[in-house]
């Protein structure tokens, strides 16, 4: 497989002869990569360590809107929340949400967002498979 990197101002796109792989936007302490690869929320999380630091923790409308920009829209895609009480997967403190309705309950433990338009959150089940916003850097 061959790679190549498309820049702009503010974020690059890599891309093959088939797809795009995927995207990122660099924050003064945080990469954002967009995985297009369709992953069970645990398996994205595993890729996400072993490829970058882990999955997405969003701690701001600032950063939801700099994610929302690095995916195709009508997508929804995993980043780091789940449930044990609500919490970021690399740990950081639960203070920033931004839930389309109040997350439902029992079954439902990892949340995706639909970053196509208003970038709201939802609650899923997390056997479903989606592509998925990894990070590197600080949280």
């Amino acid at each position: 497989m061959r790679l190549c990197e498309l820049q702009t101002p503010l974020r690059s796109v890599w891309v093959n002869t088939f797809s795009k792989i995927w995207s990122f936007f660099s924050g003064t302490n945080v990469t954002f990569v967009f995985i297009d690869q369709l992953m069970t929320w645990l398996d994205a999380q595993m890729y996400c360590r072993e490829h970058h630091t882990d999955l997405a923790s969003i701690r701001s409308l600032a950063e939801n809107e700099k994610i929302r920009t690095l995916k195709p829209a009508g997508l929804y895609v995993w980043f780091g929340l789940y449930k044990d009480a609500w919490k970021w997967s690399d740990g950081p403190l639960f203070i920033y949400q931004h839930w389309k309705y109040a997350p439902s309950g029992r079954l439902k433990k990892c949340a995706a967002a639909d970053f196509g338009s208003s970038g709201f959150w939802t609650d899923w089940q997390c056997d479903q498979k989606k592509a998925f916003i990894c990070h590197h850097g600080k949280t």
